[in-house]
């Protein structure tokens, strides 16, 4: 049942207030200056201390996410970012990082040349405007639902056709989010698609004494040397810090989902509490599992990236045979849940 400031119910909950609106609900907006005018944002509050952004004009991405005023998404230098501004060679420049910046739909990872074409890091579809489907806030029984639904497309004359429709929900009364993408070849042949969720977290969920909890796997470097066991935990900023990116392969599933918590100790309000992050998602729709981590002074981010593949190359994988492809008018899902606890002062 739902219980939000000790009521108990919907019809207690509304005997409270003359609109629910005054409780949980979302503005869209259009930002006007810097790099990123004329984006459209929609700015959620799920009512329980939940609140962020969703880019339509990025792939209806997920930027800024909060949890009772505490960031847990990693903002980049970038700051907000149009479409227009997207550079297929450097990424980096128009990557705002946020909770979730989508990587694909037909490339993803390192740069690559597959049967004579270039293809840039990541691709194209995170710089990429969406429409807008759905943004509607309703009740479901006694449950009240924040409801999100976008169309974002990612086409050629003459080549790839494909189209992702992503649903966000939550709900007053628990801090998850719930992502649901649909991914489907709307062309008349096999299309190549690499499909990767780049979740981005910060300060002060990422810090020194915070622990990264992956279920085990095979690991290997995708770009760093050394012993693979130091990827649970994280340094104090360094001065020279340099990206690090490691392949969890073939991760330990509990029936067919797989998850990912985070945890750290944090000073809200003047008293210690313990934050934590859990993110569970299908195994066979994203099996590899990707950790960028970079602990350098002014950057400071963990970024935990479920894929169909790994980031090596859409070349690499055409070579090894491992290159996914969509049939025409096939399918595929991606779902995630993202839980946010604050657990009581310490």
């Amino acid at each position: 049942m739902l219980d939000v400031y000790g009521q108990n119910g919907k019809q207690s909950l509304l005997e409270h207030v003359s609109d629910i609106r005054q409780i949980a609900g979302f503005q869209r907006v259009e930002l006007i200056e810097g790099k990123g005018k004329g984006n459209e944002v929609i700015q959620v509050r799920n009512g329980s201390g939940l609140q962020f952004q969703i880019s339509v004009s990025r792939a209806f991405d997920i930027g800024m996410c909060e949890l009772y005023g505490i960031p847990i998404a990693w903002m980049s230098q970038n700051g907000p970012v149009s479409p227009y501004s997207y550079e297929r060679d450097n990424w980096n420049q128009s990557f705002e990082g946020g909770l979730l910046a989508t990587c694909g739909l037909i490339t993803m990872g390192k740069p690559s040349t597959d049967e004579g074409k270039a293809y840039g890091p990541h691709g194209r579809i995170s710089s990429t405007a969406a429409e807008l489907l759905q943004a509607e806030g309703r009740w479901n029984g006694g449950q009240y639902e924040l409801i999100f639904r976008g169309l974002v497309r990612e086409s050629a004359v003459n080549g790839e056709n494909l189209v992702m429709e992503r649903t966000i929900v939550t709900r007053l009364g628990e801090n998850r989010i719930y992502i649901t993408d649909k991914v489907t070849n709307e062309s008349f042949q096999p299309v190549e698609h690499l499909m990767m969720h780049h979740f981005n977290f910060g300060f002060p969920l990422i810090g020194e004494s915070c622990v990264i909890n992956i279920p085990p796997g095979p690991k290997r470097w995708i770009n760093g040397e050394g012993a693979t066991d130091n990827w649970s935990s994280f340094s104090a900023p360094t001065e020279n810090g340099q990206p690090t990116v490691m392949l969890h392969e073939d991760v330990e599933a509990d029936e067919g989902e797989v998850q990912v918590q985070i945890s750290n100790k944090v000073i809200h309000n003047g008293k210690e509490c313990k934050l934590t992050l859990k993110l569970d998602y299908s195994k066979a729709a994203s099996p590899c599992l990707t950790q960028w981590k970079h602990s350098g002074k002014g950057v400071y981010v963990l970024g935990i990236e479920p894929g169909n593949a790994s980031t090596e190359g859409r070349a690499v994988h055409r070579e090894r045979g491992t290159l996914p492809m969509l049939a025409p008018g096939e399918q595929k899902s991606y779902t995630f849940c993202m839980e946010i606890e604050l657990d009581s002062c310490l």
